[in-house]
């Protein structure tokens, strides 16, 4: 079956252009993840996926909902840091987190 899914893409986002409370850590070219999620009981996946899409761009950002502790705690584990806030396409607020070598 499936472990878990995942949006990656070498993209400008344009969520991603306003940055509020802080800012990114460069302007290089970078990728974006989006909209992970794993299989129930699975361990790992998040990890996995957010992992691949560093091997292979070497600067990624991503944004997650402030309740998401889960993928805060990872993103912290996994060397990303807090940037600041974006909005997305809704006007919602979502907390951002950038890696880059």
């Amino acid at each position: 079956g499936i472990a878990g899914v995942f949006y990656f893409a070498r993209e400008d986002d344009p969520t991603y252009r306003v940055i509020e409370d802080g800012e990114w850590l460069s302007d290089k070219p970078y990728a974006v993840v989006h909209r992970i999620a794993s299989a129930e009981g699975t361990k790992g996946a998040a990890t996995f996926c957010l992992n691949w899409a560093f091997e292979q761009a070497g600067n990624i950002r991503i944004d997650t909902h402030e309740d998401n502790k889960p993928m805060r705690g990872l993103l912290k584990k996994l060397g990303f840091i807090y940037c600041g806030v974006i909005h997305i396409e809704s006007g919602a607020p979502r907390l951002a987190f950038q890696k880059s070598k």
